[in-house]
């Protein structure tokens, strides 16, 4: 289970219609659209998007804390390393809940 956001990444970029590219297309969303904004969308197409917008910014932001250069080794702390080890963490004492009711129940 710690290891399923990670397996989603890979599986996202690897059935992705388009490689991974950080130039800009026309045609496409690609990485530039995340880092410069999204030329492509507009409030009719993705109004979603620009109500998302200043929390993806406010996300960037906080990930930047270590500096630009440390940004993917921070990025990848936080999502594959922290969020991995609360889901973890979160999953074990749901299930240890589960097991103490059933021991209380069959105490009465």
């Amino acid at each position: 289970m710690a290891l399923l956001p990670l397996a989603f990444g890979i599986w996202v970029n690897s059935t992705a219609p388009y490689p991974p590219t950080r130039a800009y297309s026309p045609a496409h969303c690609t990485r530039y659209c995340a880092a410069h904004s999204c030329r492509h969308a507009t409030r009719a197409n993705s109004p979603v998007y620009f109500r998302l917008r200043p929390l993806y910014a406010a996300t960037v932001a906080g990930l930047m804390v270590g500096g630009g250069a440390r940004y993917a080794a921070v990025n990848i702390g936080f999502y594959l390393v922290f969020i991995s080890g609360l889901l973890l963490w979160l999953t074990y004492g749901a299930m240890r809940n589960a097991r103490r009711i059933r021991q209380f129940r069959q105490l009465v």
